[in-house]
Parts: C-alpha cells; sequence; structure tokens
C-alpha cells in the first residue's frame, strides 16, 4: 500500500497584494502602499483553487497546516478531509518570522513537503528553514516569481502533489529574488540566495527565469523597437507598454520615458501615462475605446501574462478585448529555448479564452507564431512537457 504523503501548508496572506496596483512586491512597508492603493488580497484565492484541486486526486494527502489565515481557516472552508493545523500564527496578524516558525515546525512534525502559496519572499523564509530537509513547492501568488521552486498554477500545483505522492523524485532548484532597492530605482538585478529541493515534475513546475542577458540580443530588440514604430503603430491608438528591456526599446527610439519594470501609456508616440495600475489603466481605457497592450515573455519561464505584469487584471484584459487587445513582441534569442508561453490571468475561464495562437513580432518585418497556453490545465502542460 502507498504511504500517505503528508505536507505542510502555508499561505502568505499578503503576496501578490501589490501587483494590480503598480507596486514590484509588497515585502516589508510596501504592503501598506498596496492597501493605500486600493489592492485586494489574492493569495486566498489561490489557496482556495489548490484545495479544491487537490480534492480531486485520489491520494492518500494528509495536510499538516500553519493557524488561521495562514492555512487552516481554507482547509475549514473547502471541508478537506485530513488535516492537523499547528498555533502558528498565534492570532490574524502575519510576519515573516511566522512563515519561518511555521516552515521549521512543519519539519519536526516529519512532513514529507512543504508547499507554500507566496512569491520569491516567501520561498526564501522557507527555503531559510528547512535548508534542504524537506522538499519545497509553491503555489503561485506573488508579484515576483524568479525562483524555480513554483508550479505553473494552484491547478497544477495539486497536479504535482498528486505525482510526487507515487514517485517521491526531487530535483535542485534556485531560490532567487530581486533587490527591492534597485526595483525602486528602476533596476532590475535579480541574483539566486540558495539552491532547495523541489518536486521533479516537467511541464509543471517552471524553472527559474533567466537571470543573465544574451550577447547580441540589443540589436534584436532595436529591430523590433523599428518595425514597431515605422509600420505598426497607428495614430489615436492608446498603445498600454507593459514592463521589460524589449519594450522599452520602442520609448528609446522614440526619445520617450519608460518605466523598466511597469506599465505606461503612449497615444501618437507620446508618454502619457507612466507606472500604471489597474485603475490608472482602466481611466484610460474609459476615455480611449482602442487600446493595445504591448507586452513580451519572462526569459525561460515563458510567462505572457502573470508575471511581472499582473496590472493586466482580468478586468484590464477583458475591457481591451482579450486576444484582440495583445500584442506580443520577443526576441528571436528569448524564444529559442519556449516550446510555448503561459497566461495566468488567476481566472481560469480567462486563462482559456486568453490561450491560443500568437503572432509575436520578433524583428523588422518578422513574426513568429507562438502556442501560448493556459497554466491552468496542468493535464495539457503535462501532455506537451511528455513530447
Amino acid at each position: 500500500m502507498q504511504k500517505m504523503l503528508c505536507i505542510g501548508f502555508l499561505v502568505n496572506p499578503i503576496a501578490g497584494m501589490g501587483g494590480s496596483v503598480g507596486l514590484k512586491g509588497t515585502d516589508g512597508d510596501l504592503v501598506i502602499e498596496a492597501v493605500r492603493r486600493g489592492a485586494k488580497p489574492v493569495s486566498p484565492n489561490r489557496a482556495r483553487r489548490f484545495l479544491r484541486a487537490l480534492l480531486r486526486y485520489d491520494h492518500r494527502i494528509r495536510v499538516v497546516a500553519a493557524n488561521n489565515m495562514m492555512g487552516c481557516d481554507y482547509l475549514k472552508e473547502v471541508q478537506y478531509p485530513s488535516y492537523s493545523c499547528i498555533p502558528i500564527p498565534e492570532n490574524r496578524e502575519t510576519t515573516p518570522e511566522d512563515t519561518v516558525k511555521a516552515a521549521k515546525t512543519f519539519t519536526e512534525e516529519g512532513v514529507d513537503l512543504v508547499v507554500f502559496v507566496g512569491g520569491d519572499g516567501t520561498a526564501r523564509d522557507i527555503a531559510q528553514a528547512v535548508d534542504k530537509r524537506v522538499p519545497i513547492l509553491g503555489i503561485p501568488s506573488g508579484v515576483k516569481m524568479y525562483s524555480g521552486v513554483f508550479a505553473s498554477s494552484p491547478e497544477a500545483a495539486a497536479a504535482v502533489i498528486a505525482r510526487f505522492a507515487e514517485s517521491r523524485s526531487v530535483d535542485v532548484a534556485e531560490v532567487a529574488d530581486a533587490d527591492e532597492e534597485a526595483i525602486a530605482k528602476g533596476l532590475l538585478r535579480v541574483r539566486v540566495f540558495t539552491y532547495v529541493l523541489a518536486p521533479d515534475v516537467p511541464g509543471l513546475v517552471i524553472p527559474s527565469k533567466d537571470f543573465g542577458g544574451y550577447g547580441g540580443e540589443s540589436e534584436e530588440k532595436e529591430a523590433i523597437a523599428e518595425y514597431f514604430v515605422s509600420e505598426l503603430m497607428r495614430k489615436d491608438i492608446l498603445y498600454l507598454l507593459g514592463p521589460g528591456s524589449t519594450v522599452k526599446a520602442i520609448t528609446d527610439l522614440l526619445g520617450q520615458p519608460k518605466t523598466l519594470l511597469g506599465f505606461d501609456a503612449m497615444i501618437n508616440g507620446e508618454v502619457i501615462g507612466m507606472d500604471l495600475g489597474e485603475k490608472g489603466i482602466l481611466e484610460l481605457l474609459s476615455r480611449h475605446r482602442n487600446a493595445v497592450a504591448v507586452i513580451t515573455v519572462i526569459g525561460r519561464q515563458g510567462y505572457l501574462i502573470g508575471r511581472g505584469n499582473q496590472q493586466l487584471t482580468p478586468r484590464v484584459l477583458r475591457t481591451i478585448g482579450g486576444k484582440r487587445g495583445i500584442l506580443p513582441i520577443a526576441t528571436p534569442t528569448k524564444l529559442r529555448g519556449l516550446k510555448y508561453a503561459l497566461v495566468d490571468t488567476g481566472d481560469p475561464a480567462l486563462d482559456k479564452e486568453m490561450s491560443g495562437f500568437y503572432r509575436f513580432v520578433t524583428g523588422f518585418k518578422e513574426e513568429t507564431i507562438v502556442r501560448v497556453l493556459p497554466a491552468s490545465d496542468p493535464e495539457l502542460l503535462s501532455r506537451l512537457a511528455a513530447q
């Protein structure tokens, strides 16, 4: 008989709140600013999606969870059949120290796997606590998710655990995070902090972001920018320019400013709004009926929507017309290692609507057809990974 799998489960309830309002994280005092801007929690819904998906599997999986809103609240809500709670945190307020304490307690309880809902900051705290004693798995809910320990979606995390229950196969993964002070200055500096064990399930556990640049890519970006400005840009269209140096090459060519890690708005070659959150984008869309979001993929991870550009909320995506409102651009170098791209809007139904084949601008008068898949469909991702 298969041994019952025991997982430790914790939720960072504030993870990812800054994404929709244009912040680059929620570490430290940034959560206060996120609330001030009207941000809503995203982790609770991700936790519920994960647990409901886990209930669909027949495997014997017992859960040891952090207390209250860090875990047990959601297990009670979905009526999970086999779980216990630890007394951390002691009240409704949570801190990074609670995450570390809970993860350490999980290892003392002898769990086989620590599963968390959060982003890179949460991954760092847990890595510090478990120190390779047990593997860890992230359910993506942060603004930043550069580490290689995250499943593609809450549904994929449940599928990973079901497979891990049978195989117990693990691999070494990177835990990385961005420099918050550098981000505040418009610079993206990401480094690997440590290595951990993570379930080895190709296609469902996403590799870490490509931290280095590619030689010769600057010329590729310039060619994309030149083609966009000279051939694709239309009068009176509102362009929502997403994060990244590939998109920034467009404003560099036009002599306009650009928020490297945020969304800016441009019309008729002039930037009219910078570092916009969901609210600012929707206000502009209420005045400009024709709009296009110009975005790129994250190198190696392959996310087109849902990593680093959470300002494209389901409401924004539907307002710009779904797939019709997306203009993807990427250098050939960045696409070279990708079998497909991913979309993770936070709404599985919208993920399916936004999936399909896209024409990526990859150079001057050059386009490449790329298949974009819903990150919330683990069965499809598993089939393609096996091919």
